[in-house]
Order: structure tokens, then C-alpha cells, then sequence
């Protein structure tokens, strides 16, 4: 009888472990690249994918003919999909599902019934408020506004402004616009930041410029001019800051802007408020690649180049990385969720990618080379990790609790689900499980934070105890003293 139960035990566990692996195997089949995470000590680790690629969509699809370098894409109000069609000079309209092709918007009517035409646009921003389509019409050297029927109100071109230079030519590549209609251009020859103008097209002045890299050789040619002569002065490179790549808005009317730059690392990624001020100064987050990764479908070396930015409607940060062909995604407070995508010509894979957009659990990237749209999906693991993630950003750490716990049941090694449960055991008072898992995410502050709770309690349940000892200890200290003068002084009189 023992020996059947053995029997059936060791069968039964072999089993589990075949279903397991198998269950493994099919995870990671499912995409023909490695799907990767960062651990506490910031080294790439398998991980479970958060997104499938499900289709790719081209024009041919849409009925409309192959795009040509397709170069933005924008989700508008009503969930219909705006993509910048730039060697066809046309905006392409179609339905929330990328089946449809609602309208072709490649020809604009000015007021007094003349007729103008896109020249290689490659941006494009619909205003919520207003429903205007904001155009960055480059080759035109012009942003242009109109209504869904093609309608002209209003055209921003070169600024008669002794603050933009003249000699420069006015290269429109992104564009959006606030709630108050201001509207924002990142040029393709400007490193001051976007240029600014109000609803009426009067030119502002300059928007969130990037700072200077501090690296030794900027110090160094900082106090080489301070000794130089003006002749020599003029004869030295200036340290300039790299110029905006891309940005977005969110629904709080914040700007977050990203810069395509492997030398740039302070403001890859910013968070402005109206003021212009970066809200992630302070964030200790390595946007992109922590370093530069093998890749053995192209076996190159990539570092990081974030060239697009878009904010999900639940807040999460998905940044579209040029040189790998990867999606990185980050919580709002810049918490690295997933890495999904690469360079490939599989499903999944891109030769150059050029822009991102999500609409609820599918996002959307733009292969310029390709000259189509991959729609990624989410998967089981990437739908309870962001409930998980939204319940915690909302302030929900105990309610989040078991989402968490199911992240851990998917990848055991999920970092973000470790200071989840550390936060959440914090607030229930469980200090030593909150120890126990911001020690596992690496995190001193959680760490800290839970110990302090801990000494706390510790110290409320033994008060009676410890005073009992400190008084006892006081007490044998006093007698211990008084006989060892007493011993002392009876020492002195013998001698």
C-alpha cells in the first residue's frame, strides 16, 4: 500500500512539473525574442510577457494602399486612430479597431475655396477640447490647423521673432496642444525646446529646453573659456543641450517629452508641469536599457534612444526605443512594468521604429521601413500586474494585495510586485513581512520605513520588560560601584 501511494506521489509530481515546464515553453514560444525584466540589482532577467504581438496592419489592408514611411500615429476623442501616411502626404483616419479606414485627409480647404496639400508631414495632434487636428506638415515648414472636414483655421509657420533665429528654416516634426489651445512644436533644428505659441499662432518663446550633460569634458571646456582669449573663445565648440525628440500629454495636463540620445541621460525621459519644471528630477530611473544589450537576431550592442513617448489612459508610460525596436512600459511613477518588441522582421519584431499609441489593453507601433502598424495585446500576466499597479497607484496597498501575490505566482523574480507587497503589509502593520519583502526588492527606503514600525511596536509590547531590566541593571550597577569603593577604601587602610 505505501509502495502504490509512493508510486502515485512520484507520478503526480512528475506530472505538475511536465505541465509547468510546458506552460513555460508556450510563454516563451510565443514570441521569437527573449522576454526580459530587471531584477533589484539591475541585471536582465527572464521574465513573463505582458504583451503579444497579435497582427500587423498595413495600408494594403486598410484598402487604401501601401503607407509610405509612416512617421506618427494619434488616438483622438472618439477612439479613432490618426496616422501620419508621410511619402503619401495624407493623414489616414480609421475606426478604434484599425479595420476601417474612416477618412483620407490629404487635401485642405482655406477659407476663400482654395485647396493646399500636405509636403511630408510627420506629426500630428487632435485636440480633445476643440476636436482641431494640429498637422506638423514639415517640408512645408508649417503646422497646420483644421477641422475633421479638412476646413483651415489657422497656419503656425517661422516666427518673426528675434528669439528664433532667421537663418533657421521651421522644421515642424511633432505638435499638441493644452486645454487653453497653446500650442507646442518640437523642430527638427532646435535644441531650446518646443516652441510655443498661443491659440492665436503668436509666438511664446521656448518650452522645457533640456539642461547640459555635466560630463567632465563640459566642466573642462567651462573653465578653459573662463581663461581664454575672445579669439579663442570663438574657435571652440559650445555645449549645447540635445534637442526634444517627442512628446504627449495626459489627461492632468502635464507635458512629458523624451530625447533621442544616447549621451543625454538627465532628461531622457521629463514630466513638465506649466511651469516648465521637471516633476522626475528626482527619480533614480534608467529610462530604456540599463546598458547596452546583445542582440542575437542582429548581433549588435544597442544602447537606448527613447524617439517616442505616449501616456496611457490609466497613466502608464510606454517609451518606444529606436535602436532595439522595444517597447519599455512604466507605471506613473516611473516604475519599469515591461519590455516588449524587437528588432526583427517577424511579427513583433521592427526594422525602424517611429511612433506608439495604446488604446485600453492594446498598443500600437509604427514601423516606418515596414511601412505598418503591430498591435500588441495584453496577456493574462499584464492584465492582473497592472490591476495590481493601478489599485497601488490609487492608494489601495492592502486591496492590492493579492493581485500582487498573483504576479509572484507568474514570475517570482517580479520586482514591482515585491515593494507592492511590502507596501501593502506596511499599512496592514506587518512589519517584519514588509522587511522581508523591501529587502527582496532591494529597497532601503521601504526597508526603513518598515523598521521603524517594527522598533515601534517592539518597544510598546516590552516596555514593562525592558524598564524592569534597565531598572535592575541600574540597581546591581549602584551596588556593584559601592562595593568596589568600599573594597577600595578598605584596601587604603591595609596599606
Amino acid at each position: 500500500m505505501k509502495r502504490n501511494l509512493k508510486k502515485l506521489l512520484t507520478a503526480a509530481l512528475a506530472g505538475m512539473m511536465t505541465a509547468v515546464f510546458s506552460m513555460n515553453l508556450m510563454v516563451s514560444a510565443e514570441e521569437h525574442y527573449d522576454v526580459y525584466n530587471y531584477d533589484r540589482w539591475n541585471e536582465a532577467i527572464p521574465s513573463q510577457a505582458g504583451y503579444l504581438a497579435s497582427r500587423s496592419v498595413s495600408g494594403l489592408d486598410l484598402g487604401i494602399g501601401n503607407f509610405s514611411g509612416p512617421s506618427d500615429i494619434f488616438r483622438d476623442a472618439h477612439d479613432q486612430f490618426f496616422i501620419v501616411d508621410t511619402g503619401n502626404n495624407r493623414i489616414v483616419v480609421t475606426n478604434s479597431d484599425l479595420t476601417e479606414v474612416v477618412m483620407v485627409m490629404d487635401e485642405f480647404y482655406y477659407e476663400d475655396g482654395s485647396v493646399t496639400t500636405l509636403k511630408d508631414p510627420e506629426g500630428v495632434y487632435v485636440s480633445p477640447e476643440s476636436e482641431l487636428v494640429y498637422i506638423a506638415d514639415y517640408n512645408n515648414s508649417r503646422v497646420l490647423v483644421c477641422d475633421y472636414d479638412g476646413n483651415v483655421t489657422l497656419e503656425i509657420t517661422k516666427p518673426d521673432s528675434e528669439l528664433f533665429s532667421q537663418e533657421l528654416t521651421f522644421l515642424p516634426q511633432r505638435v499638441l496642444a493644452d486645454k487653453a489651445g497653446n500650442v507646442y512644436i518640437v523642430l527638427g533644428n532646435i535644441t531650446t525646446g518646443a516652441a510655443m505659441f498661443n491659440s492665436e499662432g503668436e509666438f511664446q518663446g521656448y518650452y522645457g529646453a533640456n539642461t547640459v550633460e555635466q560630463t567632465s569634458e563640459v566642466i573642462a571646456n567651462y573653465f578653459w573659456k573662463m581663461i581664454s582669449t575672445d579669439e579663442m573663445r570663438s574657435k571652440t565648440s559650445r555645449s549645447v543641450p540635445t534637442g526634444i525628440t517627442s512628446f504627449d500629454l495626459d489627461d492632468e495636463g502635464f507635458i512629458y517629452t523624451c530625447t533621442q540620445s544616447t549621451s543625454q541621460k538627465t532628461d531622457t525621459i521629463k514630466k513638465l508641469n506649466p511651469a516648465g519644471k521637471n516633476l522626475f528630477s528626482g527619480l533614480e530611473t534608467a529610462w530604456g536599457d540599463f546598458e547596452s544589450i546583445y542582440d542575437v537576431n542582429t548581433s549588435k550592442n544597442y544602447q537606448s534612444m527613447i524617439c517616442d513617448i505616449e501616456i496611457a489612459d490609466d497613466g502608464n508610460i510606454n517609451c518606444l526605443d529606436l535602436t532595439s525596436g522595444r517597447v519599455f512600459q512604466y507605471d506613473k511613477e516611473g516604475n519599469l512594468l515591461f519590455i516588449f518588441g524587437s528588432s526583427s522582421d517577424q511579427l513583433g519584431g521592427f526594422t525602424e521604429v517611429a511612433a506608439i499609441e495604446s488604446i485600453g489593453s492594446e498598443v500600437y507601433v509604427v514601423d516606418t521601413r515596414k511601412n505598418y502598424v503591430t498591435v500588441f495585446e495584453e496577456t493574462d500576466f499584464g492584465s492582473i500586474v497592472h490591476e495590481a499597479t493601478n489599485l497601488y497607484n490609487a492608494g489601495y496597498y492592502e486591496e492590492a494585495l493579492d493581485p500582487w501575490y498573483e504576479v509572484l505566482q507568474y514570475d517570482g523574480n517580479y520586482r514591482r510586485a515585491f515593494l507592492g507587497i511590502s507596501a501593502a503589509l506596511l499599512v496592514e502593520g506587518d512589519y517584519e513581512g514588509s522587511m522581508k519583502y523591501a529587502k527582496l526588492a532591494d529597497s532601503p527606503y521601504r526597508y526603513n520605513r518598515a523598521f521603524e514600525g517594527w522598533r515601534t511596536e517592539f518597544l510598546s509590547a516590552h516596555l514593562t520588560e525592558i524598564v524592569v531590566i534597565v531598572v535592575v541593571l541600574a540597581a546591581a550597577g549602584t551596588v556593584l560601584y559601592f562595593y568596589l569603593k568600599k573594597r577600595k577604601k578598605s584596601a587604603g587602610k591595609e596599606a
